[in-house]
């Protein structure tokens, strides 16, 4: 195989954290699905990526990626710009392999493989994208209507899609998002816990704690006291 698509370092194992990060860098990169799932959005197209799932992310192309599993593993392999290597990083690709060939196929071997990969075809729905919505503006009344004009599904297709990728319905959903905003104020401000409940779109203090009770076994002001 030609050197310009020998890897920079070598493939190498992550995992994803259920927050959504944001990255651009001037190398390709190739994330192969292992366990769990993530979401993954590049240049505003979407995928959740599970075993055997692939995403070629070009260079300069800006990325998020969303853990959805907390025990989620990907292989990571970074290459850089060259010829060859350009060919195949030509557009943005979602593609889909055997989870035993994204787990045991070398590096080379890997590469080689995706000429013939067939096209991931997973739900509509981008998880990355709209968790970055949510979080940018957690205190705005999320209907369903407004949360399927963002995610630009209809409410059905909504529904449907995020119960199949994280197995809640779009108001626990919403709830969860919620309250782990909530979880970092606690840990990272001096805020009453009534202005975090409004600045994290609870109706107050009390609905805030109930909610939170519930998800963590323990009132936020318990919470707070053990950071």
């Amino acid at each position: 195989m030609s050197r310009d698509l020998s890897p920079l370092i070598g493939s190498v194992e992550r995992s994803y954290p259920l927050d959504c990060l944001s990255d651009t860098h001037d190398y390709h990169q190739l994330l192969v699905g292992l366990g769990g799932r993530v979401d993954v959005e590049v240049e505003g197209r979407g995928a959740a990526m599970g075993p055997g799932s692939v995403c070629l992310i070009p260079a300069a192309a800006t990325h998020h990626y969303l853990g959805l599993d907390a025990d989620n593993r990907c292989r990571v392999l970074d290459l850089p710009v060259g010829e060859a290597v350009d060919t195949l990083f030509e557009r943005i690709r979602f593609l889909r392999l055997a989870p035993e060939e994204a787990a045991g196929l070398d590096d080379e071997r890997l590469l080689a493989r995706l000429g013939g990969a067939p096209a991931w075809r997973g739900p509509r729905l981008n998880m990355a994208s709209l968790t970055r919505r949510v979080q940018a503006d957690p205190a705005t009344p999320w209907s369903l209507a407004r949360l399927a004009e963002a995610s630009r599904l209809s409410e059905r297709q909504l529904r449907r899609s995020l119960t199949e990728i994280t197995g809640l319905t779009p108001w626990q959903w919403l709830t969860r998002q919620r309250l782990a905003l909530a979880e970092r104020l606690l840990m990272t401000s001096d805020a009453s816990l009534t202005e975090i409940a409004l600045a994290c779109g609870f109706a107050d203090g009390a609905q805030f704690s109930r909610h939170f009770r519930r998800w963590r076994g323990q009132p936020p002001s318990a919470f707070r006291r053990v950071r």
